[in-house]
């Protein structure tokens, strides 16, 4: 008899409102579970504000991660995030011709001040 093991299982729940969405999730197999938090504070700008709370069960590690973003003009948006690893991005994407976007990314590890930040 031939028997099989899953390589991946995972199970969320989630709840979407006109300006906000939570969800819940199980992870690798139950080993992590994330939780996320989405709001829009002004939606004719699109400004938003999100969390997003990661636990892995195994290494007993927790994971916190919070970012905004804001649409400057009809083709330019900005996003920032940073996490309780010390790591820290920011995007800046604009639309120059329809469905063509030009986008600037950075991301620095703080905690890491030997490497150079992308």
């Amino acid at each position: 008899m031939k028997t099989e093991n899953f390589t991946k299982c995972n199970a969320g729940l989630s709840f979407t409102n006109a300006d906000l969405i939570t969800s819940l999730a199980l992870n690798e197999k139950g080993d992590s579970v994330n939780a996320s938090y989405y709001h829009i504070l002004n939606p004719s700008t699109n400004t938003a504000v999100g969390a997003e709370v990661t636990h892995s069960f195994s290494s007993n590690v927790n994971t916190i991660t919070v970012g905004t973003q804001h649409v400057l003009d009809p083709l330019t948006t900005i996003k920032a995030s940073v996490n309780s690893d010390g790591k820290a991005s920011a995007l800046i994407q604009h639309e120059w011709r329809p469905r063509s976007l030009f986008t600037n990314f950075g991301k620095v590890d703080t905690k890491s001040s030997d490497k150079i930040p992308k």
